[in-house]
């Protein structure tokens, strides 16, 4: 569930859903004054943007549903002066809320489909200052009309003549347009920076983790119950000995590939990569499918062994002998660890040694996957069937001897 930020709100506020109503409260103030706070129509149309804002920014309610809050707003404030009859109706200010609301719902349905939010985000620029002329242009005639008739959204434009030949108005205008170019080239700016950023961090650190950390400046350290797969090539310094630096670096490099793609497809998330060896993190986001997801990658891995090398065999690189993978569920500490001026998200605990362990167990038996006891209770049924009960082992630092399991041949 996403946190509350007070900088997602006033986003919200200032810059996205209650732009028109922000301007448009602001509009009354400075006519009523201190009356204002007597005029419950107005108030409640404040209380229901604060409401409304707060469910949008804090996003604790599915996109779908999302995306009909903004209509809450006209809605409200339809429903609380309806009374007041049919020049209220069609008033542009009034009819001002529902075209509002509805090129936001679909600017936020643009949103969600579009994985580039770069044209939303002028779109809003040019909406913000739209409405700000709007509005002054609506609260200028409304100080020179004493018919209400006259603020309909029929006969209001019936005053645009008059407004556009005053020098003063079209300052204003012009000055709008012109700070919607010097905010919209801004944005351009921070937009291109943050995508580079973001691409450039997304290479060092797992999508998920960087978007955490982007998202809240940190990943804050917790325990949990995850499944560590470990994995490396067999016999590489053997291998390396007899390429040259380029191929073997090549070769890793397409091997990592290999990996990533199969990785992202069962929910884990890479840890890091250690020389020819990877570590995997599963469960981070449902701990209750760790071991299915961890052993789903990794059974698929091993499946595709031959995908890999031939992909290896076209771009003429070295092929790898084999590689062996350990997968083990614990409880570990997840978070940012280092000194306060370089941080590295991982995991520490004795789960991940365990997982070191039963991948250096398999080049010592005739399986790839080697898991332990423990990961294989925790499999779905279907999945148990894939392993085979291979016996006991000590493993390094351990007194007692753990059973382990590995995948049926």
């Amino acid at each position: 569930m996403t946190r509350f930020h007070l900088k997602n709100y006033f986003n919200e506020l200032l810059l996205y859903s209650g732009q028109f109503a922000l301007f448009y409260i602001t509009m009354q103030i400075i006519i009523e004054k201190s009356a204002f706070l007597l005029n419950f129509g107005h108030l409640g149309l404040t209380a229901i943007l604060l409401v409304q804002t707060y469910l949008l920014s804090a996003g604790k309610i599915p996109v779908r549903f999302r995306l009909y809050l903004v209509f809450m707003t006209p809605i409200f404030y339809s429903l609380f002066e309806m009374s007041e009859g049919f020049a209220y109706i069609l008033n542009t200010a009034h009819m001002g809320f529902w075209i509002f609301a509805f090129i936001t719902f679909l600017l936020k349905f643009v949103e969600t489909h579009r994985r580039d939010h770069r044209f939303t985000e002028y779109a809003y620029v040019v909406l913000n200052i739209f409405n700000f002329e709007f509005l002054y242009f609506y609260f200028d005639v409304w100080k020179e009309v004493n018919d209400r008739d006259q603020l309909t959204i029929i006969n209001i434009w019936s005053h645009l003549g008059s407004f556009l030949s005053d020098p003063t108005h079209l300052y204003i205008i012009w000055g709008g347009i012109l700070l919607l170019s010097i905010i919209a080239i801004s944005r351009f700016e921070i937009s291109s920076l943050k995508d580079k950023i973001v691409a450039l961090f997304g290479k060092y650190v797992d999508a998920n983790i960087r978007d955490t950390i982007i998202d809240r400046g940190e990943y804050q350290s917790e325990k949990k119950e995850l499944c560590i797969l470990f994995s490396d090539i067999k016999s590489f310094t053997a291998l390396c000995e007899k390429h040259d630096a380029s191929a073997i670096s090549s070769m890793l490099n397409t091997y990592f590939e290999f990996w990533e793609q199969i990785v992202s497809e069962n929910n884990g998330t890479i840890d890091k990569y250690i020389g020819d060896a990877i570590m995997v993190i599963f469960g981070l986001e449902d701990s209750a499918r760790a071991c299915d997801d961890a052993l789903s990658c990794a059974l698929q891995v091993v499946e595709n062994r031959e995908d890999l090398n031939r992909a290896l065999r076209e771009k003429g690189l070295p092929e790898p002998e084999g590689f062996g993978i350990g997968c083990h569920f614990g409880e570990l500490i997840v978070g940012d660890i280092g000194s306060s001026n370089r941080k590295n998200f991982t995991v520490v605990g004795d789960t991940v040694n365990v997982a070191s362990r039963l991948e250096s167990v398999s080049r010592r038996v005739d399986n790839s996957i080697i898991i332990s006891e423990g990961t294989y209770s925790l499999l779905d049924p279907q999945l148990k069937k894939s392993f085979m009960n291979i016996g006991k082992v000590t493993l390094k630092g351990k007194e007692e001897q753990t059973t382990i399991w590995g995948e049926r041949l």
